[in-house]
């Protein structure tokens, strides 16, 4: 039970970290996970809010953060982030209300 109030701790730092991320370079979670450069930076943010017996490398984060994408915004997972229309870049971040 507690490894699980634990993990679900875990998935909220990530969900407020991405939102502060997405602020800060614009990137999406598949964008953050496919540059080696964003994803180090994004383990480096949610580490810092992180305990150290908490701690994960960038590849559990990346794991994670992609275990979350896929979850959607609905039963959990990251929030949906406008896009423009003129590519795959995302607009600076404004969480879509769930449907």
């Amino acid at each position: 039970m507690a490894k699980l109030v634990i993990e679900k701790a875990i998935d909220e730092v990530i969900r407020d970290a991405y939102v502060k991320f997405h602020e800060q370079f614009g990137a999406a979670a598949d964008k953050i996970v496919a540059s080696p450069d964003l994803s180090t930076r994004f383990a480096d943010q949610v580490n810092a809010r992180l305990s150290a017996d908490e701690q994960m490398d960038v590849e559990t984060v990346n794991r994670r953060i992609i275990n979350l994408r896929r979850l959607g915004q609905a039963k959990g997972g990251l929030p949906r982030l406008e896009r423009n229309y003129s590519g795959r870049e995302t607009q600076p971040q404004r969480a879509v209300k769930p449907r």
